[in-house]
């Protein structure tokens, strides 16, 4: 028996079904993504020298929204978080590498022992930007993916 072109026809319309199934998910999970609320709920391990600061940090998810936040499949990893004044220059560094977890419809998630890391000399010489920062509203947050090897970035 060979390979007929039914068979190509059929396996061609299966791999296209499946790669927009995923990409629906994938999309409707970006959009959950971009609702979730995070707050920093502790701190340690300070270690301060001339070039810059560090500390572990505890930060609790909020998922604020009616459905539950889980990639079903999807493998990803929270690769790094990065903060920035209004002109788009780097405030901080968040070291995460953890892979997602579900989180509850209106519930909640504590990631432990993130590694915060400020960069002094570079905001020293920023520090006219930064004296105009007066909320978490003026800090632009850029949430660096890695989905399937390739890595995505989420601005908010």
């Amino acid at each position: 028996m060979g390979i007929r072109a039914k068979h190509i026809v059929i396996t061609g319309a299966l791999l296209g079904i499946g790669a927009l199934w995923y990409s629906s998910k994938l999309n409707k999970w970006k959009e959950t993504m971009k609702k979730l609320k995070a707050l920093p709920t502790g701190i340690r391990n300070f270690d301060i020298n001339f070039k810059r600061v560090r500390f572990n940090l505890d930060v609790t998810i909020y998922n604020p929204t009616g459905d539950n936040f889980s990639p079903d499949g999807v493998i990803a990893t929270i690769k790094r978080i990065i903060l920035k004044d209004k002109t788009a220059k780097r405030i901080a560094t968040i070291t995460v590498n953890k892979s997602f977890l579900s989180i509850p419809a209106k519930g909640k998630h504590v990631l432990k022992d993130l590694i915060v890391e400020i960069p002094i000399l570079e905001n020293i010489s920023n520090w006219q930007n930064l004296s105009q920062i007066r909320s978490v509203n003026d800090i632009q947050t850029e949430t660096i993916l890695g989905v399937l090897g390739k890595e995505y970035s989420i601005i908010k």
